[in-house]
């Protein structure tokens, strides 16, 4: 059912794509290795990035450099900059245990703050990500055809730990025409919370810049976890309204999100 609303999406697209051109559509599937699939859909448009999946949906505004995240099962949506996201996070993550605590006992109450705190740490303090890495991004020279491109496979170096391998290929450029800089900006706030800092190397940078990954592979120690792979590019142009949250749907903050869902559950 999945693959045939995806279908009626780009069919919708494919008709309605009168004033807009030079817009991609890139589909992506990833594996962990228990054997989990997820399929992500890319739409890309002037400075405009939509990410599609299953249960998720975010638009990303390069020129206000925002990000809207939509939540489909409540018609409701959230938007706003990096710091915007993290703010907001801390704000609801901080309002939920404070209602965890309503009731409890001082030693259960207590027991309770020192679990959230070490929890907020991990989750929201980004200064222990700081530690700068030693990246080497190295030229395998070893050469494989995806989707009927040439692609070249580069492994990424982490405290001489091997982390990633990707295969990249010049032949297809869908982000060319944005601002590369503001997407990498973007990126860089983001995996400064994951602790993951590979695309603020130049090298990993002009990757991004003069193609795309076709392929990914995620590495913990010799063991493959994750792998991405695309398996599909077009480019047609595509509405900017599509790139705003669908009529009918409010802005809310992540505290009344997170109580949408807890109501959800129960």
């Amino acid at each position: 059912m999945h693959d045939y609303k995806s279908f009626l999406v780009v069919l919708t697209i494919l008709f309605f794509n009168i004033t807009a051109q030079g817009g991609w559509i890139i589909t992506e599937v990833s594996k962990d290795n228990s054997g989990n699939n997820n399929v992500q859909t890319t739409f890309i448009q002037d400075n405009f990035i939509r990410h599609e999946t299953l249960s998720s949906m975010a638009i990303i505004d390069l020129d206000s450099k925002t990000i809207t995240i939509i939540f489909s099962q409540f018609k409701v949506y959230w938007s706003g900059t990096i710091e915007d996201l993290k703010r907001s996070s801390i704000e609801a993550y901080d309002m939920q245990m404070e209602e965890f605590l309503v009731g409890l006992t001082d030693s259960s109450a207590k027991e309770l703050k020192t679990i959230y705190a070490e929890t907020r740490q991990k989750l929201f303090d980004t200064s222990i990500n700081n530690r700068v890495s030693n990246i080497d991004i190295y030229n395998t020279r070893e050469y494989t055809r995806i989707l009927d491109f040439n692609c070249l496979k580069y492994n990424i170096i982490v405290d001489n730990i091997l982390r990633e391998s990707v295969w990249h290929t010049d032949e297809v450029k869908p982000y060319n025409d944005i601002n590369i800089e503001n997407m990498i900006s973007l990126m860089n706030q983001m995996e400064s919370i994951s602790g993951n800092n590979f695309s603020q190397t130049p090298d990993y940078r002009s990757l991004l810049a003069t193609g795309m990954l076709l392929r990914t592979s995620e590495y913990q120690g010799d063991i493959v976890v994750n792998e991405k792979e695309v398996t599909n590019i077009s480019e047609v142009g595509i509405p900017l309204n599509f790139f705003y949250p669908p009529d009918g749907y409010t802005e809310a903050t992540f505290y009344e999100i997170l109580n949408l869902m807890s109501a959800l559950e129960k």
